[in-house]
């Protein structure tokens, strides 16, 4: 298996940016979809569920995310990055590939942890500014999908060193 944190540990803060908001995107995207297809109570109508899917799906197909006054692209070494893990998703996930699967939830493991909490909150309002497709509040079912890739010590840290404190204690 590749070593995907050494990969992603190299990338500049500006291409980690960048993929933070790919990842929130990507993920509130999934969620969205997840919950359409379960018929979950939380699920959207069709047509926003379509809206967001054909939004996120043409943004990872084109490697760009359109806002509203630029685009994100990114470099030939990133795109290499994110086509890769595009392939492993679709053997894993779409068909089935037992190795390609974890290999896949290895990326996604990696990369949120690499990006880290805050880089991905920024990356959530900085498409809640520029990017109308998705509803309110369903860019924190990204987030908390992403929040599974990090430990409690470090949510722990996270938390506390932003003077956050549990209102039960």
């Amino acid at each position: 298996m590749t070593n995907w944190k050494e990969k992603y540990n190299e990338l500049t803060d500006s291409e980690l940016n960048k993929i933070a908001i790919l990842r929130v995107m990507e993920c509130t995207n999934g969620v969205i979809q997840h919950s359409f297809r379960d018929k979950s109570p939380n699920a959207l109508p069709v047509e926003e569920t379509r809206a967001t899917m054909k939004f996120s799906m043409s943004c990872m197909k084109n490697m760009a995310i359109p806002l509203k006054e630029e685009t994100i692209t990114f470099k030939p070494k990133t795109q290499e990055l994110l086509r890769r893990t595009r392939e492993l998703y679709i053997s894993g996930v779409k068909q089935g590939n037992q190795e390609d699967f974890e290999e896949f939830f290895e990326i996604s493991r990696v990369s949120a942890q690499v990006c880290g909490i805050q880089r991905l909150l920024d990356a959530k309002k900085i498409l809640e500014e520029n990017v109308d497709v998705f509803p309110p509040g369903t860019l924190n079912w990204g987030v908390s999908y992403l929040l599974q890739f990090f430990t409690d010590e470090y949510l722990r840290d996270f938390f506390e060193s932003k003077k956050i404190s549990d209102s039960s204690s």
